[in-house]
């Protein structure tokens, strides 16, 4: 066996296939796992508008897009996003494997996808938690939107500055206790640039029960973390196959002895 090195296209189309494998986990959940939460969501919501007499303002059968329009467009742009978000991992990946615990594609590939679950999971799960229909104060929606945009570049700054720190560590042969004790200390510093983030306003409605929402975030969650499973498993067993090769050479000369006997 053989290893070869991939060109870009070659890894990009390993990307793209991993991201719809990615995708289509992440589709599978949310219709398993979000979805009836948000049904359940949008009938409380619909309950208290007619309570409150606003019945024309629920929704409706005869709304310009119907419920099942919503669901079969969000499954299409799951599976899309999952596709974009196998791109850019093929391209990461790329670039800091040798820096990734683990000795096969397979194991590297799955750390990768661990890391991206933290940085685009659960810490944007920590600062901006995600709300169902009808939870949260439409006031702040652009606030929230900022937020959670400023902890997805914080995470992904921190992951970068995390990789920098180990190269320079590595370089210098800085014993692994000290190591050990920085990687500590950058741990707490994200920590405490987390708990520095605006206060966002959590409160749930009141007619909206505490564990609807906790159904539909614990789902998020676990869409999330389906996908980046996928993801890894997926681009890790691709670019293993992909790389390892049988050499030509053997099998060439087998054939010519056997034509030759």
């Amino acid at each position: 066996m053989v290893v070869q090195e991939l060109t870009w296209a070659r890894r990009l189309k390993l990307g793209a296939a991993a991201g719809a494998a990615g995708g289509a986990m992440s589709s599978v959940l949310l219709w398993l796992l979000v979805e009836p939460a948000i049904r359940r969501a949008i009938l409380v919501e619909e309950a208290v508008e007619r309570a409150h007499g606003a019945e024309g303002t629920g929704h409706e059968h005869g709304e310009i897009v119907t419920r099942v329009q919503q669901q079969i467009g969000g499954t299409i742009a799951v599976i899309v996003v999952g596709v974009l978000l196998g791109l850019v991992f093929c391209v990461i990946y790329a670039r800091v494997s040798h820096r990734l615990p683990g000795s096969a594609d397979l194991a590297k590939s799955l750390n990768l996808g661990a890391l991206a679950f933290i940085v685009h999971g659960i810490v944007p799960g920590i600062a901006v938690p995600a709300n169902p229909p009808g939870v949260g104060n439409p006031e702040t929606v652009h606030q929230r939107t900022l937020t959670y945009l400023a902890v997805l570049l914080l995470g992904c700054a921190f992951v970068r500055g995390v990789f920098a720190l180990g190269k320079t560590m590595a370089d210098k042969n800085i014993p692994r206790e000290l190591s050990f004790v920085a990687t500590i200390g950058t741990v707490i510093a994200g920590t405490v640039i987390l708990l520095a983030l605006p206060h966002l306003d959590q409160k749930i409605a009141s007619p909206m029960p505490a564990n609807l929402v906790w159904d539909f975030r614990t789902g998020s969650l676990a869409e999330l973390a389906g996908m980046w499973a996928a993801i890894g498993t997926m681009h890790g067993f691709l670019i293993h196959r992909a790389r390892t090769t049988l050499p030509p050479g053997p099998r060439s000369l087998a054939s010519t002895a056997a034509v030759g006997t």
